[in-house]
């Protein structure tokens, strides 16, 4: 039985769900010495899994073949090429957003959908393997221009995948920063946060008032994600100088 915590913090309903799904994998894969693998997880619920893999000594490995990528997949048994990764050439102009909401558009939830890395007139997309020929058959346009999928065995990024921004606060509060970073009113920020448009570290952020710290990820629905960075000092008014790293 899953307790309801793990080193302090507290598991939400998903987070037993997601255990338990992945004991069941290595239940199957000892049952059947057949190797098998999660969908895409993100950051936070690999750290989670992991922890309990290895609280109750349970072997497994990750696939994760560049620090860059955020989806890893946790497998039992030999790697399987449990995951694709795809080059699809385009002609025009494509964003991160459009392709997301082209794939949302198929049915895909979170977990089936890996990571999107946009460069000129072409983006890599990691895909769960199990998916290849659904793809290959559906994912023939975005935004009106045609596509061309190829696969390749490695990612070679020729362009920086992020923004630097610096932003003037007057304190580390969520609702303070995400108020300047989408340039709405505070009272605008509660409404987002009662939408469920806002996550910190991948979980829907419920807390308006908590401090936000280096290297934590901001997720805005419609508006992008972020990296928290650096304090780079104060304004001789007091303003915090904050560097933050947009995601392209």
């Amino acid at each position: 039985m899953i307790k309801d915590n793990y080193n302090g913090s507290k598991y939400t309903k998903a987070d037993k769900i997601l255990i338990s799904h992945v004991v069941e994998l290595y239940e199957q894969y000892k049952i059947t010495n057949k190797s098998c693998a999660t969908n895409f997880l993100n950051p936070r619920q690999v750290k989670i899994v992991t922890a309990y893999l290895k609280k109750e000594k349970i072997p497994y490995s990750i696939y994760e073949p560049y620090s860059f990528l955020e989806k890893k997949v946790i497998y039992f048994g030999m790697n399987q090429n449990f995951v694709t990764i795809y080059r699809i050439q385009y002609q025009g102009y494509v964003t991160h957003s459009q392709i997301l909401g082209t794939l949302f558009s198929f049915g895909f939830s979170d977990d089936f959908i890996g990571d999107i890395l946009v460069e000129k007139d072409y983006f890599y997309y990691t895909n769960l393997s199990k998916l290849n020929s659904f793809l290959e058959q559906n994912l023939k346009m975005i935004n009106h221009h045609i596509l061309l999928l190829e696969k390749v065995e490695e990612i070679c990024l020729q362009e920086d995948h992020f923004e630097k921004i610096t932003l003037l606060v007057s304190s580390l509060r969520l609702d303070h920063i995400v108020s300047k970073i989408v340039e709405r009113s505070r009272s605008q920020v509660l409404s987002m946060l009662a939408e469920q448009m806002i996550f910190l570290n991948y979980e829907e952020a419920k807390n308006s008032s908590v401090l936000l710290k280096k290297d934590d990820i901001l997720s805005i629905r419609k508006i992008g994600k972020f990296k928290i960075g650096e304090m780079m000092g104060f304004t001789k008014k007091g303003k915090i100088i904050l560097e933050i790293e947009k995601y392209k």
